[in-house]
């Protein structure tokens, strides 16, 4: 018989579920138009220090120390950006070159006679099956570079596109200006526009989240950072192609749990083992290793044990994306898991299992998704 008393203990659940549903999906299908004022906004909330210490030292107005802030940041932030767009679309484009002329490097001859080896093992075999479907799997092995090579055409594409760059970094320029130097006022109308009662469950949450929000995705972003410099790094110094492009995908895989780097450092290493550079693939395998030891010791000074996904959730959400086939669901997945855990210690939303845990024990708690 169905519990309907439990039914009515999780109905928040679902509200929250479906909320936080239609907010993504306004974002995800207006995110090219909001981009610009969304990272407007998270740069202006991150220089809000600098604006207020500019005030109270050198006695500025609001919309001076808001002006020379924003140039600041921006021409740093933009030189970078400048550099790593130049760099990146220097390595996509001599990838592509040498994908498409299939100038490819050969296995080591110890290789080579593996393979033959185990070619003849398997004519000897006479397996039919290879035998009737050898046209089609190569014809899908193609099918597979013709996509990689068409998506990495589109992000160069994209990176290429200058007119584009230029109005979204202008755009995102001023929008800065104008949120630093109006986000007082702006705070003050979101209080007023949101209620006492909803920033009291916000006070909460960030509150019984051990000082969660802003500083959460900050400690996130400088654990990734630290990562995406290991991985320069260690292919830089092994002088290994493309450093600048593997490292950016060796940081996106750094949020997949178990593996993370190993994700892409451990195919290269496999790769440059079948091709003779026995010293690359051993020098990736131990920046492997260096890497997560490096994690270990960093992410739980940064990161509190209470604000940290269960790795149940993320391999969940990683399923989600591939098997949907959208990074779109992996973000929509990984944010909602998050907020349930941060929402859950607050104890705003029930918990699964209908055992509810005091905040204070819940911040001791090293796995706050099942407890």
């Amino acid at each position: 018989m169905i519990n309907l008393r439990e039914w009515k203990r999780l109905a928040p659940l679902g509200v929250f579920l479906a909320a936080y549903t239609l907010v993504f999906l306004l974002w995800r299908y207006t995110f090219l138009y909001t981009l610009p004022f969304l990272l407007g906004l998270l740069t202006a909330m991150a220089l809000q220090p600098v604006i207020d210490f500019a005030q109270a030292q050198f006695r500025w107005k609001r919309g001076t120390a808001a002006c020379l802030a924003t140039v600041l940041a921006l021409t740093l932030v933009g030189a970078a950006l400048l550099f790593l767009i130049s760099y990146g679309v220097g390595e996509l484009t001599s990838f592509l070159l040498k994908a498409t002329r299939g100038n490819i490097p050969e296995f080591s001859p110890p290789v080579r006679m593996f393979f033959q080896r185990v070619n003849e093992l398997v004519q000897g075999l006479d397996i039919d099956f290879l035998q009737r479907n050898q046209q089609q799997l190569v014809e899908l092995l193609k099918g597979s570079a013709d996509l990689l090579i068409t998506a990495l055409g589109g992000v160069l594409g994209m990176l290429t596109s200058l007119p584009t760059l230029l109005t979204m970094l202008l755009v995102t320029a001023c929008s800065t200006f104008f949120i630093a130097r109006d986000y007082q006022r702006l705070k003050g109308w979101v209080k007023v526009l949101l209620g006492s009662s909803i920033l009291k469950q916000i006070r909460k949450v960030t509150k019984t989240s051990a000082g969660t929000g802003h500083r959460y995705l900050l400690s996130y972003a400088l654990i990734y950072f630290i990562s995406f410099c290991e991985a320069f790094v260690t292919l830089y110094i092994l002088g290994l192609p493309y450093p600048l492009t593997t490292a950016l995908l060796t940081c996106l895989a750094d949020v997949l749990p178990v593996l993370g780097p190993g994700i892409v450092f451990g195919p290269v290493a496999v790769y440059q083992l079948l091709t003779g550079a026995y010293g690359k693939g051993l020098g990736l395998l131990i920046g492997w290793v260096v890497m997560g030891c490096v994690r270990q010791v960093i992410e739980p000074k940064l990161v509190a044990s209470s604000t940290k996904m269960h790795p149940l959730a993320m391999l969940a959400a990683v399923y989600f994306s591939l098997a949907a086939g959208s990074i779109w669901v992996l973000l929509y997945a990984a944010g909602f898991f998050t907020l349930y855990s941060f929402l859950r210690q607050a104890q705003i939303l029930p918990a699964l299992n209908g055992q509810e845990t005091p905040p204070v024990q819940q911040a001791e708690s090293q796995e706050p998704f099942t407890s």
